[in-house]
């Protein structure tokens, strides 16, 4: 016959088994009502002509219209190369929590660029501004080459920026600094060059402060 203690052992043992299950259970429903994951990526932005957002472009190719969402740029009735964070709502939506836009234009030739000095025009591709910068990652995706890059600044001034094709197939980055920034805090930047139709290989470089950083895609 089981002893009080015995009876009192058992009925502690069931209680923590019910309390397990419900916790399991508690479990079980938060997870199948978690919010969908926070993307941050880059993609094409197509604006209207008032500058607010109509639908956007994924670098695997996927397109979703979305609801219209300012973006700060003077460029109107366009597609621009944004950095974006988003919720997919269920498999064919997706929400724009935040939408910025990034550096991204044609690289040109060497030669189409000029410094003045004292008045006077130099082409000259060792008086051209590069300023450095630090590396954080580069990849390929969408039809550009894509950078996260980190900026020593102060907030100071207008960064001024340019891709440049230094010869077929090899391109770099021209960083204009203004007078007067200095280096207090790093400010992550993100760029994007359109890469050249028919192009296969590409060779990028940015000056850094340990310096050249220079990768074949």
């Amino acid at each position: 016959m089981p002893t009080r203690y015995a009876i009192m052992k058992r009925l502690l043992t069931d209680i923590l088994c019910v309390v397990f299950m419900l916790f399991v259970a508690a479990c079980s429903n938060d997870d199948d009502n978690d919010y969908p994951p926070i993307v941050t990526d880059l993609l094409e932005a197509s604006v209207d002509a008032n500058g607010r957002v109509v639908s956007v472009r994924l670098d695997d190719g996927t397109t979703y219209n979305v609801a219209a969402q300012q973006v700060e740029s003077e460029k109107k009735d366009t597609t621009l190369r944004c950095l974006a964070t988003y919720t997919h709502d269920g498999n064919t939506g997706l929400k724009l929590n935040s939408i910025r836009t990034i550096y991204s234009d044609t690289p040109y030739p060497v030669s189409s660029f000029y410094m003045v000095v004292n008045g006077v025009a130099y082409h000259d591709a060792s008086l051209l501004p590069r300023s450095p910068m630090k590396v954080i990652s580069m990849w390929k995706s969408g039809g550009y080459l894509n950078m996260h890059l980190g900026l020593m600044t102060t907030g100071y001034g207008n960064h001024q920026y340019a891709f440049c094709e230094d010869s077929v197939g090899h391109y770099s980055l021209l960083h204009q600094r203004p007078m007067g920034d200095g280096g207090s805090y790093t400010e992550h930047v993100y760029m994007s060059m359109p890469l050249p139709e028919g192009q296969e290989e590409v060779t990028f470089t940015v000056k850094t402060y340990d310096g050249d950083y220079t990768r074949t895609f």
